[in-house]
């Protein structure tokens, strides 16, 4: 006769165990994750059925020694509930398996057309700064540097890279307050005609190659003629467009400026472009929140940005700027102005949204957008909006290869070649004034110029590691004995396009060519720097060219940062990376130890003397960080009577390095999310 059930009030455990606890018969404090998988590292992994004991699945009878084998044949893609175990060798951690919860993808082989197996980066909700739960795509950086996080957790165990408490909340700077323009001082903010051409050059400069929305002169009569006839010459929009101009202008020239001149500019705008409650649209007011929008992502105000952004699409799709009738004249300026425009609007909005791996405002409206006709156009034939179509084709691709390959899961050698195959065209068909910046004439426009090149270069290199990406992951996990990136073209193609893409801004960067603030070149560089970090992690060998361009991608990003909160909370997460690097380098030795000598004594408490390594989890899976002048406990099996190097940093390094990832198969993990509550949480 079954006992009678507890109430609730007088229970003394909890209901409900993780997957984990219950398998391996620990008390579990049920909440998700739970403070055993805490400790364990495994956090990300932790999860409670909730579901009645009947209704769960349990596993085949098998041994200990053939787990992973059974655990990588499941064909029919079932819930797959295995015991729970930690095998630590003399390489470090080699093996984990945990409950699935979801069907394994299909495997991926560099010669043939089949899907990718194994681990992939996933939808995940983060905090904002009002503790909301707010949206991140696959295809973000911000999903992949979970993947890489679970990772690096699965090697070397928790660490401050994997275990920040930042790691659950999206970073975002506190909105300065409104200010009221009466009570501003004129004589300092209110800059004259000189000042104000000064910042719109900047301007100019900072959104080289992204937005092309003013006429020519454009900008410079707007600003003569509020200062001759006064600010009710103009619309609200028209006024709150030139006051983002000389926003966006100094908050890229320096904190001061940024600080004194820009974010006053800003609020003024913003209570012009609200002061109508949004009621009638016109162009102006597509131009003032796109204007705003690209402030707010200099601001670290990225979901701002994006409803920003929402808003303006919302308006040029009234006004019917998404249509081809609405530029059927491109010899009328005016159907040239509102051509530019509705291409800027596509630009940062598909930009931004595969940054931030959301769906676009304007998908499915740039379907009708002739850019045959377009680009035939004797009319529209000048270098700014020859650099604003090549924007415009190269994140076209983007946004269809998110969509096909993180979107719907279409992931084939096939179809990434075929992406590849569109950028290569796109490529062919740039200006020569695109690929040679330096060589145009030196003046005002240079730097405009050289911004240009630098913006479309870095959005072809980001292409590349976008559609690549998913075969990297596969190779740099694959279990094959080929865990090189030179193994697969596809894999050596994101590595060599996230190279480029730091290069090239680290060039510009010694060129003086960068300005304080460059809200989207400190993403991309980020993103390029979470796949060379991962590189280094998971390759046996060291790259001299991939350890150098990782160092200068932080290098990039802490002169940015300077600037940037946001650019310098990358540089600090690049950083404990590489952090982590050296920790799973230090655990491997770089030569073959000899069997007659071993390590005595070591003052780390996972090298307590008398333990052999393959008892560590005797401790729950606690984690102590090394000091940086310690070492691994080595793996001879006979003690010796003195350790022989107490320094332990890799002195040759050759093919020995980082041996344990040759029998590293993550296709078998489950410590990486899948849709679910837990997943939820993290940057």
């Amino acid at each position: 006769m079954p006992r009678p059930k507890v109430h609730p009030s007088q229970r003394q455990r909890a209901a409900e165990a993780c997957n984990f606890c219950r398998a391996s018969k620990k008390r579990c404090s049920a909440t998700v994750p739970c403070t055993a998988c805490q400790r364990r590292g495994i956090g990300a992994s932790c999860v409670l059925t909730h579901q009645p004991r009947g209704w769960r699945k349990k596993p085949p009878p098998r041994s200990r020694a053939s787990a992973p084998e059974e655990a990588r044949s499941s064909p029919d893609g079932g819930d797959h509930n295995p015991d729970d175990e930690f095998a630590w060798g003399r390489d470090g951690l080699t093996n984990i398996t945990i409950s699935r919860s979801a069907p394994e993808p299909p495997q991926l082989s560099a010669n043939s057309g089949s899907p990718t197996q194994g681990p992939e980066s996933h939808a995940r909700m983060l905090l904002n700064l009002r503790g909301e739960q707010v949206y991140i795509g696959e295809a973000a950086s911000l999903s992949f540097l979970q993947l890489i996080r679970d990772t690096v957790t699965a090697q070397i165990g928790p660490s401050q890279f994997s275990q920040s408490d930042k790691r659950h909340s999206m970073l975002e700077t506190e909105p300065s307050a409104a200010v009221d323009s009466n009570d501003l001082e004129p004589t300092t903010y209110n800059l004259d005609v000189e000042s104000s051409l000064l910042y719109a050059r900047i301007y100019e400069a900072a959104t080289g190659g992204l937005l092309d929305i003013f006429g020519p002169l454009e900008v410079e009569d707007i600003l003569v003629k509020t200062r001759t006839d006064g600010p009710q010459s103009i619309s609200s929009y028209k006024h709150a467009s030139i006051d983002l101009v000389v926003a966006i202008g100094a908050q890229c020239n320096s904190p001061m400026d940024a600080q004194q001149v820009g974010s006053v500019y800003f609020r003024q705008a913003q209570k012009r472009a609200f002061s109508g409650m949004l009621e009638d649209p016109t162009i102006d007011m597509v131009r003032a929140f796109l204007l705003m929008a690209f402030y707010m992502l200099g601001h670290c105000r990225r979901n701002t940005a994006f409803m920003y952004l929402g808003i303006a699409s919302r308006a040029a799709v009234a006004l019917g700027m998404h249509s081809r009738h609405s530029y059927a004249d491109l010899t009328n300026p005016f159907c040239q102005l509102r051509l530019r425009t509705w291409m800027s609007l596509c630009v940062l909005d598909m930009l931004v949204c595969s940054i931030l791996g959301r769906p676009p405002a304007t998908a499915g409206l740039r379907a009708e957008l002739d850019t045959t006709a377009i680009g035939s156009s004797t009319s529209l034939d000048t270098r700014s909006c020859q650099s604003l179509f090549a924007s415009y084709n190269i994140l076209t691709i983007i946004n269809e290869s998110v969509d096909a390959l993180y979107g719907k899961k279409v992931t084939s050698t096939a179809i990434v070649e075929q992406f590849l195959s569109k950028i290569e065209d796109w490529s062919q068909k740039l200006p020569n004034f695109l690929r040679n910046p330096l060589t145009s004439k030196k003046g005002s426009s240079s730097r405009k110029v050289a911004t240009d090149s630098i913006h479309i270069a870095c959005l072809y290199y980001f292409a590349i590691t976008l559609v690549t990406r998913p075969v990297l992951i596969s190779n740099l996990t694959s279990r094959q004995g080929v865990a090189s990136p030179s193994s697969s073209p596809l894999a050596s193609a994101c590595i060599d396009a996230a190279v480029y893409l730091v290069q090239t801004c680290s060039d510009a960067h010694k060129s003086g060519l960068l300005l304080g603030n460059m809200c989207i070149m400190k993403a991309l560089i980020f993103a390029a720097g979470l796949i060379l970090g991962f590189d280094m992690f998971a390759k046996k060998e060291l790259d001299y060219e991939v350890e150098t361009t990782f160092r200068s991608a932080k290098d990039v990003l802490d002169f940015l940062g300077i600037q940037s909160p946001q650019a310098a909370h990358y540089s600090g997460i690049l950083t404990l990376l590489s952090d982590a690097v050296v920790k799973q380098r230090m655990k491997t030795p770089t030569r073959p130890r000899s069997r007659y000598v071993g390590k005595l004594i070591s003052f780390s408490k996972e090298g307590d003397t008398g333990q052999d390594s393959n008892n560590l989890n005797s401790n729950d899976g606690d984690d102590v960080a090394l000091p940086h002048n310690n070492t691994a406990p080595a793996s001879g099996d006979i003690g010796g009577l003195w350790m022989t190097d107490i320094s332990g940093q890799p002195t040759e390094m050759d093919g020995d390095m980082l041996r344990g990832w040759d029998i590293l198969d993550l296709s078998q993990w489950d410590s990486f999310p899948f849709y679910s509550p837990r997943v939820f949480g993290s940057d």
